[in-house]
């Protein structure tokens, strides 16, 4: 008989774990979950029990660790330990580094349905590494990330309902090289006109809705 899953939940929102608790119980292969709140009690549960997955968030209400540096120092020492990142910060640095340098095996929108936490798990357990859709489709449009400054201000004023020759006027260029950053906009983007660019703009500000400013060290960049 396969034995059950084991999972340890690290996460300092005592009502988000309890309620992810009570949706991973329903899961018919997780047989034990237990839940720890900070970086010192998760290294002390790992020592105890050979759990098969951790479920991490990725910021704390600390300066002193993140999510980043428990999930590194896990893979340090129990690199066979599956880690599941589930946290609203949906960032394309923060993908690339929790799998080039963290070495995680997901990374999942909170605000996705418990069905796909649930793909994830047996993603992951089966060797698989698992991105959610939400974040997947923040990749795609990673692009926008490498825009020039003058790119953004065309696209913007795009946004707000200008001509080509009123962007002209209000960046003080003139209507050809307007016509040149749209031109190498829609090259960048794959788009074939303004409507599409725009939307895709707007994708990717809903994306990445995090907020930098608001974040404490160490996610402020």
């Amino acid at each position: 008989m396969k034995s059950l899953l084991k999972i340890l939940i690290v996460e300092d929102s005592q009502i988000f774990a309890q309620g992810l608790e009570l949706l991973l119980e329903q899961h018919p292969l997780i047989g034990r979950i237990e839940t720890v709140s900070n970086f010192e009690n998760t290294l002390i549960s790992l020592r105890k029990t050979p759990f098969d997955i951790i479920i991490l968030d990725l910021n704390f209400e600390t300066n002193e660790y993140d999510g980043f540096i428990i999930a590194k120092k896990v893979k340090q020492l129990y690199p066979k330990i599956k880690i599941m990142i589930l946290t609203q910060h949906t960032r394309i640095s923060h993908y690339e580094r929790l799998f080039k340098e963290c070495k995680v095996d997901a990374y999942l929108d909170k605000q996705l349905g418990v069905e796909e936490t649930y793909s994830a798990i047996d993603s992951i357990m089966k060797g698989g590494k698992y991105v959610d859709l939400n974040i997947s489709e923040m990749l795609e449009i990673e692009s926008w990330m490498k825009a020039s400054k003058r790119e953004n201000d065309v696209i913007q004023l795009l946004i707000d309902g200008l001509t080509q020759k009123e962007i002209a006027e209000e960046l003080q260029i003139s209507p050809k090289t307007v016509e040149v950053h749209i031109r190498n906009l829609f090259n960048k983007f794959k788009v074939k006109n303004s409507i599409e660019l725009v939307a895709k703009y707007v994708k990717y500000k809903s994306a990445n809705r995090e907020n930098v400013e608001d974040s404490i060290p160490p996610f402020k960049v």
